[in-house]
């Protein structure tokens, strides 16, 4: 297959019509626009204001599904780069590659079963593929078929099973995970589906509603019966489905994404005009809620010194506005954050900080156990104290579990004598790097990821 026969249809035009009003209160969720020939754009879901680019089109190349994890990330899958993307759904900042599928695969879509574990679609070898919580690749519970031929980026569970849309088969696709019996749902091209694309569930959970970008169609099919019937009139290549926070459909409609009624079909006007914030090829939409990020908290902000090769942390907001302004010559931000809180909260401990002069590394040294604090002021009297920046939870400290409402955060020594830098970072991906780099892991638990603090979500 080629990019640009299969994405052809979206260059498909289509007349300018006015957005919605704006909310008059704050919207409480964010619309997610992948573009395949531009990057993931970021939409306010209740008035269509164009937001932000989630991210470089050099990173999300080939921009498809956008789906929130169980570990509250956001996913993105990127196609052109055959990875997997996470960021932090609060801040919307890159938290690091989730996997990376082998060469030539084609990865469009990606959704997670009741464990937790990741199930990806390979366009290019007509298979799904399986990876654990942490990313690790786990196996292809469907080999390379032509039932699931080029399985797209609406795949996901519902109802209790695998739905896959096999666009060059013009089909559904249903897998039972817990059998292993996959079926075809919907055959070729009946009631009009040509080139499958979009899956929703039903608000009734009794059905799903299917994208049609071939023939035009929005498709409601009936899980118990296998009915399936068109609703609404005709569509300009539809691809991408998603519920508006109002409970209408969003529909992505030659390039634009309309709202239209659940039952009838009917088109209720556009919320994103084709073309807003530069989306080009748009072929993914999610409506994703904006968590509430609990008052008291702030982002701890990682900087990198290219010549030192030293990493550090700070949610001090004076000394935040002097790193970015380069008052500090050398340091960059990574991009990655965590958050702790500013001020003692409910089930947290106060981080010590230490400046560890040149001798000792010339860098800086954070931990929120109160023992380790006291042992490392004892044994080491040259290192100045910076006080206690900030606060965070700890985990158990014989299974490393982090408490409810948080997650790991992980520490690593560059074990470079006379040169001590520590990073600190919620990216397993991070992690596995600066194992890999010969940094050792401190923290608590049976390992090999194991957590030093928890930070707040």
């Amino acid at each position: 297959m080629t990019v640009r026969t299969r994405f052809a249809a979206l260059a498909l035009a289509c007349a300018a019509i006015a957005p919605v009003a704006s909310a008059q209160s704050p919207c409480p969720s964010r619309l997610f626009v992948s573009g395949y020939f531009s990057t993931v754009h970021v939409f306010d879901a209740c008035n269509g204001a164009y937001l932000r680019d989630l991210d470089a089109r050099t990173r999300l190349r080939g921009a498809q599904a956008v789906r929130l994890g169980p570990d509250r990330r956001i996913h993105v899958v990127a196609e052109g780069t055959g990875t997997i993307h996470r960021y932090r759904n609060d801040t919307l900042a890159w938290d690091g590659v989730f996997a990376t599928t082998p060469a030539g695969a084609g990865p469009t879509a990606i959704d997670f079963d009741g464990a937790g574990r990741a199930w990806v679609a390979a366009f290019n070898t007509d298979s799904v593929r399986r990876y654990d919580t942490d990313g690790r690749f786990i196996d292809v519970p469907l080999p390379p078929s032509v039932v699931i031929n080029g399985p797209d980026n609406g795949m996901r569970f519902a109802a209790g099973s695998l739905w896959i849309p096999a666009f060059y088969a013009n089909s559904l696709v249903r897998h039972d995970p817990a059998t292993g019996a996959t079926s075809v749902a919907i055959l070729p091209q009946a009631a009009g589906l040509i080139r499958t694309r979009g899956i929703l569930p039903t608000a009734d959970a009794t059905g799903l509603f299917v994208t049609a970008e071939g023939s035009g169609k929005l498709l409601r099919h009936e899980v118990a019966t296998g009915t399936t019937v068109q609703i609404g009139g005709a569509f300009g290549a539809p691809t991408g489905i998603a519920y508006a926070p109002d409970g209408m459909l969003l529909v992505v409609d030659a390039g634009a994404v309309v709202r239209v009624h659940p039952v009838s079909g009917e088109k209720l006007g556009t919320l994103v005009p084709a073309g807003a914030g530069g989306v080009d090829g748009p072929t993914f939409i999610a409506v994703v809620p904006i968590p509430d990020v609990p008052e008291g908290t702030a982002e701890a902000v990682e900087y990198h010194h290219a010549g030192l090769d030293h990493y550090f942390l700070s949610l001090i907001p004076g000394e935040i506005a002097a790193l970015d302004a380069g008052t500090l010559p050398g340091w960059t931000r990574t991009g990655l954050t965590f958050r702790g809180w500013a001020v003692p909260g409910p089930g947290t401990s106060p981080v010590c900080r230490f400046y560890l002069p040149p001798a000792a590394g010339n860098s800086h040294f954070f931990s929120a156990d109160p023992a380790e604090c006291a042992r490392l002021r004892d044994a080491h009297p040259d290192f100045v104290p910076e006080g206690e920046p900030f606060h965070i939870a700890l985990p158990d400290p014989v299974t490393g579990a982090c408490p409810a409402a948080t997650a790991p955060v992980y520490r690593f020594w560059n074990a470079r004598a006379g040169d001590t830098n520590h990073r600190y970072t919620t990216s397993l991906q991070v992690a596995r790097e600066m194992t890999s780099l010969g940094h050792v892991a401190e923290g608590y638990g049976p390992g090999p990821d194991f957590p030093i603090m928890c930070e707040v979500r």
